[in-house]
């Protein structure tokens, strides 16, 4: 039974110049004819869902749905969830203010994810995004008002044009924020996004591994566990969704574009919405994509997630990785550390994981 529910919120007033995700621009109008779909779909799936531990509301911007409507949401999932469990919401600065966070909190959301990327104005605009490093301190205080049990706030490092300077100067600010938990994220430019288009460069590998090293280090110095490749939190903070996923939980995702995996099956729903309304109005379910997962799949999957966690990985569960012969190397070379059947990245291994793992695994 699935113990991990994701639902997609698409809408966005604006695409931000990375973004490769399924987002609706403007279309504000569709927003309860969606919840409907929601809704549909929520009682199709119902069958497959154990006490959901976890449940994403994501995007898109989901607090462009509103309150209301992320009540009525919630309401409909509620019959489904264990008591305790983690809701998270991610939320863009400029949607949001003290009564939006009350009234999320009313309505039961426990963790909210602040999209802030950076607080230095030309890189914001570089990105296209709208809000400004203001909104997101507003934000993050508006929101450790309102009493949430966990504060994010997301980053992007690596963007065209970004100097060392304004990297830190991105970290003062964090650090005066306090929030519970960071995720700061490499900025991938990806195609058909308006930075491919524009012919946008991200800084070098070198100033990229440079930076890392010292996001890592920082944040560490601030108290913040480095638990996962591009998160950290205080204790006790952690993403629990998260860990579902890299702990490779079957997962169910819900609404236009969304992926799931259960059962060794993945799917993803139709990436269209009038498509999606259309099809959830007649039968319940979206079309989808579906890609059953073979054995081998599922084993390198393990290995990838597993890896990017500061825990060990059982390889009992794991499986063994497709080129064990390199194992005795790359504990000599100081990148791992084998403990019985339990295999761990050292602290430099963790900042090098990707070769770690092209040496021990084969992937397309």
């Amino acid at each position: 039974m699935v113990r991990h529910l994701y639902v997609h919120l698409p809408f966005c007033a604006s695409r931000c110049g990375y973004c490769a995700f399924v987002v609706e621009v403007g279309a504000l109008e569709m927003r309860d004819a969606y919840l409907d779909g929601l809704c549909h779909e929520l009682a199709a799936e119902h069958p497959r869902l154990g006490a959901l531990e976890t449940v994403y509301l994501g995007g898109g911007t989901p607090t462009l749905m509103r309150t209301r409507r992320i009540a009525v949401l919630l309401e409909a999932i509620a019959p489904s969830m264990a008591e305790g469990a983690e809701i998270s919401i991610e939320a863009n600065p400029e949607t949001v203010d003290r009564a939006a966070f009350a009234g999320l909190r009313a309505a039961g959301v426990t963790r909210v994810s602040i999209g802030a990327q950076s607080f230095q104005p030309q890189l914001l605009q570089s990105l296209d995004r709208r809000a400004t490093a203001d909104q997101v301190r507003s934000a993050v205080a508006c929101a450790k008002e309102a009493g949430f049990a966990s504060v994010s706030v997301d980053l992007l490092f690596g963007i065209p044009g970004q100097t060392w300077e304004q990297l830190e100067a991105d970290m003062a600010e964090v650090h005066a924020l306090g929030v519970d938990h960071i995720s700061w994220y490499e900025l991938e430019i990806k195609p058909d996004t308006a930075l491919a288009r524009m012919g946008a460069q991200v800084p070098d590998d070198d100033w990229a591994a440079d930076a890392y090293e010292m996001i890592v280090r920082d944040l560490e110095g601030y108290g913040y566990r480095w638990y996962e490749t591009a998160n950290f939190s205080q204790p006790g903070h952690e993403c629990r969704h998260s860990l579902g996923y890299w702990s490779a939980s079957d997962y169910l995702g819900i609404g236009v574009g969304a992926v799931s995996t259960v059962d060794g099956v993945r799917w993803r729903n139709t990436t269209a919405l009038a498509s999606y309304l259309g099809e959830v109005a007649r039968s319940g379910r979206p079309g989808r994509t579906m890609e059953p997962l073979d054995a081998a799949t599922r084993r390198r999957e393990r290995w990838m997630l597993g890896l990017r966690l500061d825990q060990p990985l059982d390889t009992a569960w794991a499986g063994p990785p497709d080129h064990p012969e390199v194992i005795g190397r790359l504990e000599a070379g100081g990148l791992l550390e084998i403990d019985g059947g339990r295999v761990s990245l050292t602290r430099r291994g963790r900042f090098v994981q990707n070769a770690v793992l092209h040496e021990l695994m084969e992937y397309a």
